[in-house]
């Protein structure tokens, strides 16, 4: 992340630039005097600045949210550079941030732009001739191949083709000589993965292509470094692999550049994750979360979920408060997990979706006859909204919008789900199906051929919207929050909403009558009228009990003894009140008459596993057998419904079911969200600050950060986030991203590119754990599932993972089996080097299925 100045045959390098900022894209003045660079220093995404090389001093040019990719002009009086343009992008990977071509005259003048609208433009430079030129990537229609146009400006400023090929070109060097062109070109296999990097020769004016040599493959979000051609066009410097190259013209011979630097690197230090609390055993438990309150249609129920479970609170109409001295009670027994209740329109029945082992079912409860009946058994559900009839409930089911009719049971698909949170409600007629997706809120008439229509036009986004009983109010979700909108002239736009609540937005509901909203925020539960006025709690009486295990004898278990490096002989292994109060011989110790005795056959005792990074993003109990059969007995969340990992951590403290620990994080992106709305998305530095602190608020260990969140604001998030005692969480994909993230004080980096030498000693130095989740990239699950296919067919795997699961074996469609054990021997190397230098390293799955078994592959 900073300057250095070498001579071409190597030696002692000397840092130029210093400060906890990342200084790159260095670019030397014609005259040799200065050097132009990118740098946050200023605070922002990126400006160009200009090094005097013999006095040291740094002036900054640009003032732009976002700048880069800076070339001097011929005469050297101006800087042409690119002005990104991150609100244009969805994707956010590096190739897709579209840009505008600017030049800004030296020392202080005005920036003009060149070239307008914005395109995916990467390279700047001048030809030979003193033109000026840019690549173009595109994109081939219907394919994820990418394709690269060379655009030169002429004396009148238009704009012409001088070269197009295949790939993706990202820094290209005019020769010396004018005789052709340098680049860097990517071949691509899809928008996540490089076949090849190539160092080419495109003949002027035309010619075939000449290979000079291939260099390491990256991925498509990392910066790729310039590089040079001596100005005698017998040599090119480049970088490759961590080092320096110098390759012979025109016969590509290679030769290492040997250097020494020192660097010096101001860094924040991480936050360490703060210790949980515990609660006693026998003790009163707090509630953390109460989910989905509903109320039924003549207001003398609220059903509710806690821990899990299902319950049901009798109301007092006249006061709205529970009935005097009635508790809450479960609706159903067993150890099932139940959610997304919701009553018919009569109040008679309630549906609800039942979680047990790797199984869902989508059920029905009749109040009045206690008798429950199973309309779907599957893998997926969530948001149950009935018809207005009575006659049908509409629901998603594994990325679809289905519709069940209750009298037989046929289900029809009305629509994909997205990967935003769709909530499907019919109108009042029953005509149409409402839904949210990206962003926006959509009508779906209920006729063959018809397509979806918008009904909201919205600056941010919105999430879960629902339209009231009467039809007269939108209710919908940002982030946590519950926005309102009166319904009337379509589209709904930013100017007809507001916030209603800024908590409650993943539980609310509108009350029957239409009149307010129901919404639960921690463990309580609120009921806020829409004409105006204060809330009104309506009071949840449930207290739980945190149980007390019977002590437990375990004979004959062989146990993993550290010290030794290797397992015990068969012993005796003793727990009381959850701890472990000895091993060894049960002569001498008193047991007491409550002691439960396992006879454990020879069998082995380890400390439970900890899965550092998966993603629970259903909400059910389906994978918590999966995880412990496997041993993993904690599992760290870096992102998903706090809400329910709350429930999660209530049933495990206040019941006997057997339950992993949880860990989790909130997951803050930028307003482009890749991964959808189980995510915070951050548009300022006020909602930054805001949320981490509400995110203190609600139970979190850290917080996990994706780079769709622009570094500014990332700033924002660390700083508020060490006010607040919160570790910081993000993704360690480029030198750039790792860098700045230490830099900031992260805790933890997920995943990686094969960190090389420099980056390692970094991590080791500045204490950052690395958490490469070696199962879910290029190698390791699916080179492992090619070479022993068999492991799907073993008898505990397929009893704990969803049939589903195993069908897809979703890592087995990435690239070929020999490109696959190239690229897994490398992660190997690379963590082995990590070891070796010291770095902290955890283990995560990342996403997937597999829950358990990942973690030991």
């Amino acid at each position: 992340g900073h300057l250095f100045r070498l001579p071409v045959e190597g030696g002692t390098a000397e840092q130029l630039t210093f400060g906890p900022y990342y200084d790159t894209d260095p670019v030397i003045s014609p005259d040799g005097t200065q050097v132009a660079f990118v740098s946050d220093r200023d605070g922002s995404e990126g400006n160009i600045f200009v090094l005097e090389l013999a006095t040291g001093q740094i002036t900054q040019v640009t003032h732009e949210p976002w700048a880069g990719r800076p070339t001097w002009t011929p005469d050297g009086r101006a800087i042409v550079y690119l002005r990104f343009v991150r609100e244009a992008f969805v994707v956010a990977t590096w190739h897709s941030v579209p840009a505008l071509v600017r030049r800004i005259s030296l020392p202080a003048g005005e920036p003009e732009t060149l070239s307008a609208p914005p395109r995916l433009f990467r390279s700047v430079f001048y030809l030979h001739d003193g033109r000026l030129a840019w690549t173009v990537i595109e994109r081939e229609t219907g394919s994820p191949r990418l394709n690269t146009r060379i655009e030169v400006m002429g004396t009148q400023g238009t704009v012409s083709t001088l070269r197009a090929l295949a790939g993706y070109v990202d820094r290209v060097v005019a020769s010396p000589t004018g005789h052709g062109l340098y680049c860097r070109r990517y071949l691509t296999v899809s928008s996540l993965w490089f076949q090849s990097e190539d160092l080419l020769l495109l003949p002027l004016p035309e010619g075939a292509e000449q290979q000079i040599g291939t260099v390491s493959s990256r991925w498509p979000w990392t910066p790729h470094p310039r590089f040079a051609a001596a100005v005698d066009n017998k040599t090119l410097y480049v970088g490759d692999s961590g080092r320096l190259w110098k390759i012979a013209l025109p016969s590509g011979r290679r030769q290492l550049i040997p250097f020494r630097a020192r660097v010096k690197l101001e860094i924040q230090d991480p936050v360490p994750p703060p210790k949980p609390a515990s609660n006693a055993l026998g003790s009163l438990v707090p509630l953390r979360t109460v989910m989905s309150p509903r109320l039924s249609p003549d207001g003398r129920r609220l059903v509710f979920g806690a821990a899990g479970y299902l319950w049901q609170q009798s109301l007092d109409i006249a006061r709205d408060k529970p009935l005097d001295g009635e508790q809450a009670r479960r609706l159903f027994a067993g150890s099932a997990f139940e959610d997304w209740p919701a009553f018919s329109p009569d109040g008679r029945q309630l549906a609800y979706v039942r979680s047990e082992d790797r199984k869902q079912e989508l059920r029905v409860f009749d109040f009045e006859s206690q008798q429950t009946r199973t309309l779907s058994p599957g893998l997926s559900y969530s948001q149950l909204s009935w018809s207005r009839d009575g006659q049908r409930l509409s629901f998603v089911e594994s990325g679809r919008l289905v519709a069940v009719n209750l009298s037989d049971g046929k289900k029809e698909e009305l629509a994909k789900a997205g990967r935003w949170s769709p909530r499907p409600h019919f109108s009042a007629d029953g005509h149409s199906l409402y839904f949210s997706a990206n962003g926006t809120l959509y009508r779906l008439p209920l006729k063959e051929k018809a397509k979806p229509e918008p009904i909201t036009r919205l600056a941010h986004q919105l999430s879960d919207g629902l339209l009231s009983p009467d039809g007269k109010w939108l209710a919908f979700r940002r982030n946590t929050e519950i926005w309102v909108a009166p319904l009337g002239t379509e589209p709904v736009k930013e100017k007809d909403v507001r916030q209603l609540r800024p908590e409650g937005g993943d539980s609310f509901a509108f009350t029957p009558d239409s009149t307010a909203v129901i919404y639960a925020a921690g463990n309580r539960v609120w009921r806020h009228p829409l004409a105006g006025g204060e809330r009104e709690e309506i009071p949840i009486r449930l207290e739980l009990l945190r149980p007390t295990p019977p002590p437990l004898l375990l004979q004959r278990v062989r146990v993993l003894d550290l010290a030794l490096g290797g397992f015990s002989r068969e012993t005796s292994l003793y727990i009381e009140q959850g701890r472990i109060r000895w091993i060894g011989s049960e002569r001498g110790h008193q047991l007491p008459a409550s002691t439960v005795t396992l006879d454990a056959g020879g069998r082995f005792a380890i400390p439970g596993l900890f899965d550092l990074h998966a993603h629970i993003w259903h909400r059910g109990g389906a994978y918590q057998g999966a995880f412990l059969a496997y041993g993993v007995t904690s599992i760290r969340v870096p992102g998903a419904w706090h809400t329910w990992l709350n429930a999660l951590a209530d049933r495990s403290e206040t019941t006997s079911d057997p339950l992993p620990g949880y860990f989790w994080g909130d997951f803050f992106e930028g307003a482009q969200a890749v991964v959808g709305d189980v995510d915070i998305l951050i548009y300022n530095e006020d909602d930054a600050q805001t949320y981490v602190r509400r995110s203190k608020e609600w139970g979190a260990h850290f917080i996990k950060v994706y780079p769709t969140l622009s570094w500014p604001l990332q700033r924002a998030v660390a700083e508020e986030a060490r006010r607040q005692g919160l570790p910081l969480v993000g993704h360690g994909m480029s030198a750039e991203e790792i860098t700045k993230s230490v830099t900031l004080g992260y805790a933890v980096l997920e995943h990686g590119t094969r960190p090389f030498d420099d980056i390692l000693q970094m991590l080791a130095v500045a204490g950052t754990r690395w958490d490469p989740t070696l199962s879910s990239g290029g190698g390791g699950t699916a080179l492992l599932l090619r070479d022993e296919p068999e492991r799907l067919g073993e008898a505990k795997f397929q009893a704990f993972i969803p049939e589903a699961c195993i069908g897809n074996v979703w890592a087995n469609r990435i690239g070929s089996t020999k490109a696959l054990r190239g690229s897994w021997v490398e992660e190997l190397a690379s963590v082995r080097a990590a070891h070796r230098h010291g770095v902290q390293l955890q283990a995560g799955t990342d996403f997937g299925c597999f829950y358990g078994a990942s973690l030991h592959w």
